[in-house]
């Protein structure tokens, strides 16, 4: 099974700038509340025109923390955890950015079909299979996966990954996970990685982060550590930053998630930069 690099600095080292530090990537989560009556429930995505809004409107963030921020906005990406919506282009980055490497046929996210209407299910099933058939017969289970991110990034790009795959990753990555309150960090994982929870959560010392062991669908493991939220007081923030700081350099990837039909990201805006120089005082995880 084609596995990626386990300890990039970068998957594209070659592009990588000041304002691209190393293992974080910014989510904007429940962009299926930015359009009201703006989703086709039969199909489970946005319509149309709803879908031209959410991206305009995501452009607009991601440009407004590209100049606020020093994290380049190659690395954001905006999505609906609940409705299962750009998934794959979310996982995309994380594979891209992460110090340690996911197994990509280890990383399925939950199927945003399932959510649909029966009819279009079984229509979805049946292409599906079609195209399971013709992948079958000239690679392995792979190449759909490799398929998929092929049409979501340049040529140059691709062939780096796929060097990458030729080397094993030996450890399973460790991912810490933070937001706000109520941003949807467990659905996201639950979804992006459609995982199931491997231990009972557990408490590290007396904060309220937790590590938790998920095994992956079809084999391996992941580590999230979920970090409290932030934003509710400046004392809870004081008490939570010396938890970031003391977490955050061990994992092979941030990801920061940010409720993308707020105005208000001072808070997030904050985050973003102090992230930023913790990484850039451990370029590598210190494990």
């Amino acid at each position: 099974m084609l596995e990626f690099l386990k300890r990039p600095f970068s998957l594209f080292s070659e592009k990588q700038t000041s304002k691209s530090p190393l293992r974080l990537v910014i989510g904007l989560n429940q962009v299926d509340k930015m359009t009201p009556n703006g989703w086709d429930k039969r199909l489970n995505s946005p319509t149309k025109e709803a879908e031209k809004q959410i991206e305009r409107r995501c452009q607009d963030i991601i440009k407004k923390l590209g100049r606020t921020t020093e994290i380049s906005e190659a690395n954001i990406e905006y999505y609906s955890a609940l409705k299962r919506y750009r998934l794959i282009r979310l996982l995309t980055k994380i594979i891209q950015n992460a110090y340690a490497g996911f197994k990509l046929g280890n990383v399925q996210p939950a199927d945003p079909f399932k959510l649909a209407d029966p009819e279009v299910q079984a229509f979805v099933e049946q292409e599906r299979q079609k195209r399971v058939n013709s992948v079958a017969a000239v690679g392995d289970a792979n190449s759909q996966a490799l398929e998929d991110i092929k049409t979501l990034i340049p040529e140059e790009d691709f062939q780096l990954i796929l060097e990458k795959f030729k080397q094993e990753t030996e450890l399973p990555p460790k991912v810490a996970v933070i937001g706000k309150s109520g941003v949807g960090k467990t659905t996201t994982i639950n979804n992006l990685f459609n995982a199931q929870l491997k231990t009972s959560p557990t408490t590290v010392g007396t904060t309220e982060a937790q590590i938790k062991e998920f095994t992956l669908a079809t084999g391996g493991t992941l580590t999230v550590i979920d970090l409290p939220g932030y934003g509710r007081s400046e004392a809870e923030d004081r008490e939570y930053d010396k938890i970031y700081q003391q977490l955050i350099p061990s994992c092979d990837l941030i990801f920061l998630v940010i409720q993308a039909d707020t105005r208000d990201f001072a808070d997030d805006i904050e985050m973003i930069n102090k992230i930023t120089t913790w990484l850039k005082n451990h370029l590598v995880p210190q494990r």
